[in-house]
């Protein structure tokens, strides 16, 4: 019975039992220190914005929230992206999902605008039978560098399948642009000052996250990745930079993320792609041992990224072997109205009206 449940705010004595729910859920071991990044440090929310399920002394469900700030043009948006949602195995189908999103929708009416998440195609139904609406496919662009970290059953074969996963890299980087004439400097970390000053540079009328020195003091300190930067000048003035992770595992494939790109939008295609096209060449060349590099699709000019051998998971032979996320938008409020759809004259369902890179994205 349902109301053998009960709904109630996260405290700071659930985290243990937050953490192990994940683990027994989401199959990952995640720490304190994860916990604490993610949630009790974000700078973007009072409190932490968990919402859980519980049954007599178990916990046996969590519906979370990743606050970020968003913009548009001149306009600031509070935003929570939902996350690291779970319910146990032995308490599901049992509305638990929808009575914990609803909970939190009432109890964060007031303080958030609106919600932004990127759902696979088994989470998509129920976010939107609870109100969320599509905005579009999320394309990323995949290097595979080791197709049996892709591909299992290529494992007893790797040799000779990295190898010529490595051949066809060699030949696609030398074709490439190199993007000469920029000084391009490396930096183990965030150069904090410096990107967003660079951001600060640019007025975006699309929806994205703001990127000031508040962002980048915290999102880049998550105790699982590893971040670095490249930032390219022109008489000595920076111009563009990329920001990459890098997470190494015993039990699957070293993967990087180029997880920022700056100028988010100023510039033509071509412009951007003078900009990148050293940056992009730089983090593949620190990075040629690791087995798949990850990069955004609407961040990065696309024929660069096809031009350095990555590869769109919206085509084949990709589609066939990733599970690809839709960008789904709802308005804060338990019931919104029609104009709630519409925030700086822009319609939240709208593609071309958002400007994500992978930062934006919920990261374990």
């Amino acid at each position: 019975m349902s109301d053998a449940y009960e709904i109630r705010p996260y405290e700071p004595a659930d985290r243990d039992a937050f953490l192990g729910l994940f683990e027994d859920v989401l199959g990952g071991r995640m720490g304190a220190d994860w916990f604490a990044w993610k949630y009790e440090a974000n700078p973007y929310a009072d409190g932490v914005p968990i919402v859980l399920a519980e049954q007599g002394d178990e916990l046996v469900g969590a519906r979370a929230f990743f606050p970020l700030r968003l913009a548009a043009g001149e306009d600031g948006y509070d935003a929570f992206q939902p996350c690291d949602t779970m319910v146990h195995p032995d308490h599901q189908r049992k509305g638990l999902f929808t009575r914990m999103t609803e909970r939190a929708i009432e109890r964060y009416a007031d303080d958030v605008d609106l919600y932004f998440n990127f759902p696979n195609h088994q989470s998509l139904p129920g976010n939107r039978k609870l109100g969320w609406r599509i905005v579009g496919e999320r394309e990323s662009y995949y290097r595979i560098q080791n197709p049996t970290a892709w591909i299992p059953q290529l494992d007893p074969v790797e040799p000779i399948a990295r190898a010529v996963a490595s051949g066809y890299g060699s030949i696609r980087d030398r074709l490439a642009d190199t993007g000469a004439g920029l000084k391009r400097t490396h930096y183990d970390g965030i150069p904090t000052a410096t990107l967003a000053a660079l951001a600060g540079v640019e007025t975006i009328p699309a929806f994205h996250v703001v990127r000031d020195e508040q962002f980048y003091e915290w999102r880049f300190e998550n105790p699982l990745w590893t971040y670095r930067s490249v930032v390219a000048r022109r008489d000595g003035e920076p111009v563009a930079a990329l920001v990459y992770a890098r997470r190494e595992r015993t039990d699957g494939p070293t993967t990087v993320r180029l997880v920022d790109a700056l100028p988010l939008a100023d510039g033509t295609e071509a412009y951007r792609t003078v900009l990148f096209s050293g940056l992009l060449a730089d983090v593949v060349r620190a990075n040629r041992d690791a087995d798949i590099l990850v990069a955004p699709g609407s961040a990065l000019p696309r024929e660069l990224l096809r031009a350095r051998g990555f590869h769109s998971d919206q085509r084949a032979p990709l589609t066939w072997a990733t599970s690809s996320s839709t960008h789904v938008v709802r308005p804060s409020g338990v019931d919104p109205e029609p104009t709630d759809w519409r925030r700086s004259g822009r319609r939240l369902t709208e593609p071309d009206n958002w400007r994500l890179a992978l930062c934006e994205l919920d990261s374990g």
